[in-house]
């Protein structure tokens, strides 16, 4: 388990530096490096969800039915509540703001799941 969440966290950051790289470098190009800062607080806000929704995960795989669906069901409402202040903190700021944090968490999440999919459609 240890090596593949290994191989699965080293593909994970090389892409996300990539993509870091990607998006950052069209903002440095379109004059608006301020929001390099908004694009990383939506990669940590992903983080946040994916880390969340695991840990959640490996609790409830070895709780009964009635634990693992509550278990499941309390962090869904934590994750959701997490990403709706970081978004309503974001749109306080500017709606061009808001836009790279959402980007961010959409790109980390997405990253993720393509990740995850391409590991299991491998074996």
């Amino acid at each position: 388990m240890k090596e593949i969440l290994s191989f699965f966290m080293k593909r994970f950051i090389i892409g996300l530096g990539v993509i870091t790289f990607t998006v950052g470098s069209m903002l440095v190009a379109n004059g608006q490096t301020e929001l390099i800062g908004a694009l990383i607080i939506g990669f940590i806000t992903g983080l946040v969800f994916l880390g969340n929704m695991s840990m959640r995960l490996w609790r409830a795989a070895d709780a009964s039915a009635g634990n693992a669906k509550r278990q499941m069901l309390w962090g869904l409402v934590l994750r959701l509540l997490v990403l709706f202040m970081v978004l309503f903190a974001a749109v306080q700021i500017s709606t061009q703001v808001f836009s790279m944090v959402a980007l961010g968490f959409v790109l980390c999440y997405a990253w993720a799941m393509v990740l995850i999919i391409r590991m299991n459609s491998a074996k």
